[in-house]
């Protein structure tokens, strides 16, 4: 029985990221660009684990680390339509954000050495993503905080689909050990995730609590899977 409704599971993740991937092409514009990217990019099996652990504001988080070759192609081919842009020379995607450690996870007496455990055990370098499309914000943050962050902004990441929801299981897992250490659970949703490896920046990355959301609504031009 167990094994049926994991198979129902999987149909319905299937579904739901053709249904996405569907409503991602209706969000870019006709005449909208369209860059290549390696097929075996998001492929990270043979990729080390990297773990971010800084006694830091801000230093711990969860990602699955990819190899940033491909993506330094992307980089270079989307840079060469605006010139402007600068990277980190890394690629990753963000599965539990410093802003969740930090201010959620962390005072509740969850370490981020637990949350390395449960991506090991996992085998989160082994998940399976799928590409979008390239998402770009340009314009002006909605709500600036300091005088830094007014004026536009630049910035385009590759949006991904979690295919299987292998990232989702992972953050589940973190929520249910987040409960039972006595955390509240309206202040960590599993579900707001967004997977997205970012590319190139002008001034600065941007995250959600700059009220910029990476999923299919950031959607700017096709991606093509090249040999």
């Amino acid at each position: 029985m167990l094994f049926v409704f994991g198979i129902i599971a999987l149909a319905l993740i299937a579904i739901f990221n053709i249904y996405a991937y569907s409503l991602s092409l209706s969000n870019i514009g006709q005449n909208a660009p369209t860059f290549t990217l390696k097929r075996t990019a998001l492929d990270s099996s043979k990729v080390p684990f990297t773990s971010h652990s800084l006694d830091t504001p801000f230093g711990s988080y969860l990602q699955q680390t990819l190899d940033y070759a491909p993506f330094s192609d992307l980089f270079e081919s989307i840079n060469a339509t605006t010139g402007t842009l600068q990277t980190r020379g890394e690629a990753h995607v963000t599965v539990v954000t410093p802003p969740e450690f930090d201010r959620v996870l962390k005072p509740a007496g969850v370490t981020i050495e637990e949350i390395d455990d449960i991506a090991k055990q996992a085998n989160i370098q082994l998940s399976r993503l799928t590409p979008v499309c390239v998402g770009r914000f340009k314009g002006s943050l909605p709500n600036p905080k300091v005088d830094a962050d007014k004026g536009t902004f630049l910035l385009y990441s590759l949006v991904v689909a979690d295919e299987f929801g292998e990232l989702l299981a992972i953050r589940k897992r973190v929520f249910e050990l987040y409960r039972q250490r006595g955390g509240e659970g309206a202040l960590f949703q599993p579900e707001s995730f967004w997977p997205h490896v970012t590319i190139g920046f002008d001034r600065r990355d941007l995250f959600v609590e700059d009220g910029v959301y990476k999923g299919i609504n950031f959607c700017y031009a096709h991606i093509h899977l090249v040999d």
